[in-house]
């Protein structure tokens, strides 16, 4: 189990035990009737546990990235986390425009590759990531910055 994972399922306990005061009972796992003191605690605990799981990161920036895997019946490649350059690839080609498949598939070009099967993206920006488009090479380094989790390409 991933340090996140566990930093959220704690703080969800101790969330729930601040609001109900204690006196729960899930399979093994029970709670006792805690005072207002505690509760107030546990919850101001459990809060601070859930946002350290939702920001931990469990790849630090600048780590090395994953190398692509080859799937030898299909002429695809997965590429994890692809970069632009020394930063992520932008999930649009240009600012706010062609995004999604469009810049995935200029990606898998320069990979010798024909398109994007598979291109799902999330927001790096919030972590402090930053994010090259491929269409005018410039840097987004904004809270709204979203590049590829992996792209699939296709011969």
């Amino acid at each position: 189990m991933s340090l996140d994972t566990m930093s959220f399922i704690l703080g969800g306990i101790l969330v729930a035990a601040g609001i109900f005061g204690g006196g729960l009972e899930i399979k093994e796992l029970k709670l006792p009737q805690i005072g207002t003191a505690a509760r107030i605690l546990a919850a101001t605990v459990g809060a601070i546990f859930i946002g350290l799981a939702i920001f931990l990161n469990p790849k630090p920036p600048g780590s090395a990235p994953t190398p692509p895997t080859v799937d030898p019946k299909k002429t695809t490649i997965t590429f994890q986390e692809p970069m632009q350059g020394d930063l992520r690839l932008d999930a649009c080609l240009e600012w706010a425009q062609n995004c999604g498949e469009p810049a995935a598939t200029a990606w898998c070009k320069t990979k010798g590759m024909s398109h994007a099967l598979e291109y799902p993206w999330d927001n790096v920006g919030e972590r402090g990531l930053g994010t090259r488009l491929i269409g005018t090479n410039q840097v987004c380094r904004e809270k709204f910055c979203s590049s590829y989790v992996y792209i699939v390409c296709e011969k």
